[in-house]
């Protein structure tokens, strides 16, 4: 039993690592997402020249969520840009729970949507299916804002590397500062230096 439980581990952390993963509030949840057939983790589609994409995958909302930010039933006075932001750790928090509604899916592509579709949040699983063309290399990924957030598939079109702008590249540098500038206090001191050394290489 220990051996299969040690496999089993080891197994989740290798698909961690590989990026076979999706972040989430729990309350969102987003099931075999492909792209091409491709899966986060899993390899990249390649084109020769520009085309288009099929993505596809199924989505699942909770019927019942939390009144706050983390949600995005809260917009807090910074504005809807920190919405699912942990600034204020998540700001107020309320007992109340928001019942039912719509969710935005997106498709992200490069950082920008270029497809969307509403989903009930009904607790069910629903299946949904996208085509996106694709001028260049790209990472492709699938979000609910500010709830849910795939890992991306890379999509190389004719050998060429993948070009983030430099704003994104910023916004990411950013959010790794503002996260150990939030958590390096709740870090043990024994631990701390090597916490650090974490981000910095992040």
């Amino acid at each position: 039993f220990r051996r299969v439980l040690f496999r089993s581990y080891s197994a989740w952390c290798e698909g961690i690592r590989a990026g076979r993963s999706y972040v989430s509030d729990g309350y969102a949840h987003t099931v075999d997402f492909r792209v091409n057939d491709v899966r986060p983790g899993e390899g990249e589609v390649k084109f020769a020249t520009a085309g288009r994409i099929n993505i596809s995958t199924k989505v699942a909302f909770a019927a019942e969520t939390p009144l706050a930010v983390a949600q995005g039933g809260i917009t807090p006075r910074a504005g809807r840009s920190v919405v699912g932001d942990t600034v204020d750790l998540h700001g107020p928090r309320h007992e109340e729970m928001v019942r039912g509604g719509k969710r935005l899916v997106e498709i992200v592509v490069n950082g920008q949507v270029t497809a969307s579709r509403e989903v009930e949040a009904d607790g069910k699983m629903h299946d949904l299916t996208f085509d996106v063309p694709i001028r260049k290399s790209s990472w492709v990924a699938l979000r609910h804002f500010p709830q849910l957030h795939t890992n991306p598939v890379n999509v190389i079109v004719g050998d060429k590397p993948i070009r983030p702008s430099r704003q994104s590249a910023e916004w990411c540098l950013a959010v790794v500062d503002l996260l150990w500038k939030n958590r390096q206090s709740r870090i043990g001191a024994n631990e701390r230096e090597d916490a650090e050394a974490a981000y910095n290489r992040a």
